[in-house]
């Protein structure tokens, strides 16, 4: 009954990741994601001032305010509205649908289709509080609500049979479905052949430590698959930290990033 109650090791490891953020340091992890962002050839303030009205467009806090919502890939999707120019947008993991609405605002001029999860697949119940019937009806209230736009096409089914759905190609794809084998592996695969030549290819949550962590929604194997395709096209692959604050990632194997492959 001690043992459940006063388990040394949680202890342990609040104490430990309070000394790791303790030695993080805010400021260099800043330099070197703001360097990355240069070599890309992207300008973070230009896109961050872009993100900022679009964001107030929908009635959201701004960037800096999102605390745990906010994610990089944002701003990196403004990035490439800056330096490509993009027709037609693949979103691999709709959920409740608003990254869709964010891509439709950011890309005017663009289709976006986005697949996920029909109400009847197994994973679906059992992912993100959707067990009870009340709570998959309000869920899909949200998700319809944020997928309005008629440049947004839904498609309910497994990404699984992606390749069997869709006749065109991609100037911009976005992998943010399951991130544990098998899923990850079939997402990477349908995104990199389903993308144009010259195309963008992004994929969320990506863990990029081999002995991080691996939980029910992330895991390494991402790194992985997309390191496999590098050594084998010799499309670089560039990893931005998906949240640059203490809290989420002082902790080395905790760390999330998000991966940007462009298809030559």
């Amino acid at each position: 009954m001690i043992s459940k109650y006063l388990n040394p090791y949680k202890y342990w490891n609040k104490a430990l990741f309070q000394w790791k953020k303790m030695r993080y340091d805010l400021a260099h992890t800043r330099m070197i994601e703001r360097r990355k962002f240069d070599k890309a050839g992207f300008q973070y303030d230009e896109s961050l001032k872009k993100l900022e009205s679009i964001l107030r467009e929908l009635g959201k806090p701004d960037f800096c305010l999102q605390r745990g919502m906010g994610s990089i890939h944002w701003v990196l999707f403004c990035s490439i509205s800056h330096v490509s120019s993009i027709e037609n947008i693949l979103e691999i993991g709709t959920f409740d649908g608003e990254t869709a609405q964010l891509l439709s605002k950011i890309f005017p001029n663009s289709n976006v289709t986005t697949i996920d999860l029909p109400d009847d697949d197994p994973i679906f119940s059992r992912t993100y509080q959707r067990e009870d019937a009340k709570s998959r009806e309000e869920f899909r209230e949200r998700q319809k609500k944020h997928l309005s736009d008629t440049r947004i096409t839904f498609l309910s089914k497994n990404s699984f049979f992606l390749p069997d759905l869709v006749r065109k190609k991609f100037d911009l794809i976005w992998i943010d479905g399951g991130h544990l084998y098998p899923a990850i592996a079939w997402d990477i695969c349908n995104a990199y052949h389903l993308c144009n030549p010259g195309g963008w290819i992004m994929c969320d949550d990506v863990i990029t430590n081999s002995n991080g962590l691996r939980d029910g929604y992330v895991s390494p194997d991402s790194y992985e698959i997309l390191e496999y395709i590098k050594e084998r096209t010799k499309d670089e692959v560039s990893y931005f930290l998906k949240r640059e604050s203490p809290e989420w990632s002082a902790d080395p194997k905790k760390r999330k990033f998000v991966a940007v492959m462009r298809k030559s």
